[in-house]
């Protein structure tokens, strides 16, 4: 069409109209659905661990996927959730060091799910405190213990929960922040990626048009190939504008937007340029290092 005398202003439109419905369409994923998808995955995610977080013992293995706890099981009947020869090590008490043996052991969940409920049968508890070097030994034949499943809502989780959070939730939050002289940095970033990210389907459809338009010789498979070294620099850049903006060298909305700023501008520069049928030295360059391998 080109070829014919059909300016690429007059092939623009077409595009224009699939970049602007994928730009609109990502702003509502992004804006809306994505923290709604997030929280919802991560509230099923929960209850299927603390439903089933039984399902976290193994027979043979040291396990510290529980919050203070150490625990080793030589053998796990999960239909009767009864357990035999258990070695516990308690560690909330970084002063007190405590070690659990017991020769059998039913598991119980409490109706919340929020624990794991050991009812221990002929077994031995050690103490040790190494400050004072006392060391205390008991014998029980029975023993409760009850261990927490690991709190996923700690302040340690503020990443979650922020991906969490709808665009106006963000705001407010990013604003107390401030108010109070804390840092709003995780914040802003999250924000300006929701806000930036929509428009890389404005930033490769004009890339695409422009380098579509020129790249007149090669196939299909040149196409993809540019197509994936396109996204693969936008990511790059998209990885270090954020790097860049946690790490306070560059502002919140310079770092975020740092891909759509330079492969956007690369766009604009290359469309104008295959327009004006002006050769562009990049492409030139690209294509005489491809073509010969052909």
């Amino acid at each position: 069409m080109k070829a014919s005398g059909v300016s690429l202003y007059q092939l623009l439109p077409p595009f224009a109209v699939l970049c602007i419905a994928g730009f609109l369409v990502t702003n509502a994923l992004t804006l809306y659905l994505l923290p709604k998808g997030n929280y919802a995955f991560r509230t099923e995610l929960v209850d299927i661990a603390r439903k089933h977080s039984d399902a976290n013992l193994e027979e043979g293995v040291f396990i510290d996927t529980f919050d203070g706890f150490v625990l080793y099981i030589n053998s796990f009947d999960k239909n009767e959730s009864k357990v035999h020869g258990i070695f516990l090590i308690d560690k909330r008490d970084p002063k007190l060091q405590t070690v659990i043996v017991a020769q059998r052991a039913d598991i119980i969940a409490d109706q919340n799910n929020t624990n794991i409920f050991f009812k221990l049968d002929q077994g031995t508890i050690h103490r040790f405190n190494p400050k004072s070097f006392t060391y205390e030994y008991a014998q029980f034949n029975n023993y409760d213990m009850n261990i927490p499943l690991q709190d996923l809502d700690d302040d340690q989780d503020f990443k979650i929960k922020y991906k969490e959070m709808d665009i106006q939730a963000l705001w407010r939050l990013s604003r107390e922040r401030s108010e109070k002289q804390l840092s709003a940095i995780n914040i802003n970033v999250e924000i300006q990626k929701r806000l930036s990210f929509p428009f890389a389907c404005l930033v490769f459809g004009i890339l695409g048009v422009a380098v579509g338009a020129f790249w007149r010789r090669g196939g299909k498979s040149y196409g993809f190939i540019l197509s994936l070294v396109i996204v693969f620099l936008y990511y790059i850049c998209m990885n270090l504008g954020e790097n860049l903006a946690k790490s306070g060298r560059a502002l919140t909305f310079i770092g975020i937007w740092l891909p759509n700023f330079l492969l956007g501008g690369l766009g604009l520069y290359i469309f104008f340029k295959v327009a004006r049928e002006k050769p562009v030295p990049l492409l030139v360059m690209s294509r005489s290092v491809i073509l010969p391998g052909t």
